[in-house]
């Protein structure tokens, strides 16, 4: 394996299309649906706000639109006082996306804390968000349905904690191994994906964390560091150094492309991980289960005795 070290920076650039985003028919103004409701503590209730066509508009060119926009945001529930904040928090934020950077889409300011939990509207409980990245953060709401995935796979690596989420849920998921990720800087995308042997097309790109990128790296010749994007710089030293860490089977729903067997090093991965036992002592509930099983048995045997 060669030595060194691939820029990883993932931008999309597909998915900075901003134009048709700055129509005066743009959605952003829809209200969510009660889907995002259940959605977790770092998604608002849905509320979009009204997009911005650019930086000039907002900063001297808002008054005649921002009436209307202020009147709609007063029929909406936001209250007096909400357009102003929301240029506020757009001008503290530099009139740039917060989880990908972009600053020619339309920019939204979104909700730490949901409304609907309590969340208030204050600047310290608001983030500026392109369009389509607001739409990751809903993942339910369908009134971002038709950009969601023109965001960026990656947030940035200095994104906030709570907009720093890759583009769908999947996304987070290692692909061969299954293990959720919550740290985008522990996945890796593979996007040049060939198509499975079965003649399925093959996926746009496929997340690894990096144990399962290091064994993909030294074990498929068809995985290139060239092929490989983060939103941070991919260090091959460090893929081949975690490889061992990468299970010994993959995933059972893995695709085939990934599907790739490390050789077990241990006694236990011979007789566990290598074996149908890992289904049984390598699931926690499964493990408490047994158990609780066991501690019966034992019990009853006492008792009896």
């Amino acid at each position: 394996m060669a030595d060194g070290s691939v820029s990883g920076a993932d931008r999309d650039e597909s998915g900075r299309r901003g134009s048709s985003d700055h129509s005066n028919g743009s959605r952003s103004d829809d209200i969510g649906s009660a889907d995002d409701r259940s959605d977790d503590s770092d998604s608002d209730n849905g509320y979009s706000d009204r997009s911005d066509s650019d930086h000039a508009n907002d900063k001297s060119d808002s008054d005649s639109s921002d009436n209307d926009a202020g009147h709609d945001y007063d029929n909406r529930g936001y209250g007096d006082g909400w357009e102003e904040l929301r240029q506020q928090t757009l001008r503290r934020d530099n009139y740039a996306c917060t989880r990908c950077g972009a600053d020619d889409r339309t920019l939204q300011a979104h909700h730490i804390v949901p409304r609907s939990a309590g969340g208030p509207d204050e600047l310290e409980n608001l983030l500026t968000l392109c369009r389509p990245c607001h739409g990751v953060i809903h993942q339910h709401n369908s009134a971002f349905d038709d950009v969601r995935d023109d965001a960026p796979l990656f947030p940035e690596r200095t994104a906030p904690k709570p907009v720093a989420r890759l583009r769908t849920p999947a996304d987070q998921c290692c692909t061969r191994c299954g293990a959720e990720r919550s740290d985008p800087t522990e996945l890796v995308a593979w996007t040049d994906v060939p198509a499975s042997d079965d003649g399925r097309p093959a996926p746009s790109h496929v997340t690894l964390c990096k144990p399962c990128t290091g064994l993909l790296l030294e074990r498929d010749p068809a995985v290139g560091n060239e092929a490989l994007t983060a939103n941070h710089t991919i260090s091959v030293h460090e893929l081949a150094a975690r490889r061992t860490d990468a299970p010994v089977r993959p995933s059972v729903f893995a695709l085939s492309q990934v599907g790739i067997r490390r050789e077990p090093r241990t006694l236990r991965e011979r007789v566990v991980d290598d074996t149908p036992l890992r289904f049984l002592l390598n699931h926690r509930g499964i493990r408490l289960a047994l158990l609780v099983a066991v501690g019966y048995v034992a019990l009853f045997v006492v008792l009896a005795l």
